[in-house]
Protein backbone atom coordinates (compact mmCIF):
# COMPACT_ATOMS: atom_id res chain seq x y z
CA UNK A 1 0.00 0.00 0.00
CA UNK A 2 2.70 2.85 1.24
CA UNK A 3 4.49 1.82 -2.49
CA UNK A 4 1.25 2.47 -4.21
CA UNK A 5 0.65 5.88 -2.31
CA UNK A 6 4.58 7.02 -3.16
CA UNK A 7 3.50 6.24 -7.21
CA UNK A 8 0.74 8.23 -6.82
CA UNK A 9 2.75 11.21 -5.23
CA UNK A 10 5.43 11.04 -7.24
CA UNK A 11 6.11 13.19 -10.17
CA UNK A 12 6.97 10.13 -12.61
CA UNK A 13 4.89 9.03 -15.13
CA UNK A 14 3.09 5.51 -13.90
CA UNK A 15 3.87 2.46 -16.63
CA UNK A 16 0.86 0.50 -17.38
CA UNK A 17 1.17 -3.05 -17.38
CA UNK A 18 -0.24 -5.52 -20.43
CA UNK A 19 -1.20 -8.45 -19.28
CA UNK A 20 -0.91 -9.89 -22.48
CA UNK A 21 3.05 -9.12 -22.57
CA UNK A 22 3.96 -11.78 -19.94
CA UNK A 23 5.63 -9.12 -17.55
CA UNK A 24 6.51 -10.39 -14.39
CA UNK A 25 5.17 -7.24 -12.68
CA UNK A 26 2.05 -7.35 -11.06
CA UNK A 27 -1.11 -5.00 -10.35
CA UNK A 28 -4.45 -5.18 -9.07
CA UNK A 29 -7.39 -6.07 -11.33
CA UNK A 30 -11.05 -5.59 -10.70
CA UNK A 31 -13.81 -8.03 -11.16
CA UNK A 32 -14.74 -6.67 -14.70
CA UNK A 33 -11.27 -7.31 -16.07
CA UNK A 34 -11.31 -10.46 -14.24
CA UNK A 35 -14.36 -11.56 -16.09
CA UNK A 36 -13.14 -10.20 -19.12
CA UNK A 37 -9.77 -12.05 -18.72
CA UNK A 38 -11.08 -15.52 -17.86
CA UNK A 39 -14.64 -15.47 -20.15
CA UNK A 40 -16.05 -16.28 -16.41
CA UNK A 41 -19.42 -15.18 -15.68
CA UNK A 42 -18.86 -13.47 -11.97
CA UNK A 43 -21.30 -16.56 -10.23
CA UNK A 44 -18.32 -18.86 -11.95
CA UNK A 45 -16.13 -17.48 -10.54
CA UNK A 46 -16.98 -17.27 -7.23
CA UNK A 47 -17.88 -20.53 -7.29
CA UNK A 48 -13.92 -21.60 -8.33
CA UNK A 49 -12.66 -19.43 -5.68
CA UNK A 50 -14.65 -21.02 -2.89
CA UNK A 51 -13.86 -24.46 -4.59
CA UNK A 52 -9.89 -22.97 -4.08
CA UNK A 53 -9.82 -23.51 -7.66
CA UNK A 54 -9.12 -19.90 -8.66
CA UNK A 55 -7.03 -17.11 -6.47
CA UNK A 56 -8.60 -15.66 -4.15
CA UNK A 57 -9.19 -11.76 -3.80
CA UNK A 58 -8.00 -8.93 -2.00
CA UNK A 59 -10.15 -6.82 -0.11
CA UNK A 60 -8.53 -3.29 -1.21
CA UNK A 61 -11.50 -1.42 0.82
CA UNK A 62 -14.55 -1.62 2.42
CA UNK A 63 -16.88 -2.75 -0.54
CA UNK A 64 -14.21 -3.32 -3.02
CA UNK A 65 -12.11 -6.38 -4.07
CA UNK A 66 -9.44 -7.13 -6.72
CA UNK A 67 -7.57 -10.12 -7.71
CA UNK A 68 -3.38 -10.02 -8.51
CA UNK A 69 -2.90 -10.10 -12.11
CA UNK A 70 -0.19 -12.44 -11.62
CA UNK A 71 -2.32 -15.25 -10.25
CA UNK A 72 -4.67 -14.40 -12.99
CA UNK A 73 -2.05 -14.96 -15.68
CA UNK A 74 -0.87 -17.76 -13.69
CA UNK A 75 -4.26 -19.58 -13.58
CA UNK A 76 -4.78 -18.69 -17.02
CA UNK A 77 -1.50 -20.86 -17.82
CA UNK A 78 -2.39 -23.68 -16.21
CA UNK A 79 -5.44 -23.85 -18.09
CA UNK A 80 -4.10 -23.26 -21.55
CA UNK A 81 -1.41 -26.50 -20.65
CA UNK A 82 -4.00 -28.33 -19.65
CA UNK A 83 -3.13 -28.90 -15.64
Amino acid sequence: MRQALSLLESSEPIRRLSLENGSDEDRLLRLPEVLRLTGMCRSALYDQMARGHFPGSIKIGQRATSWSAKAVRNWIARRVDGV
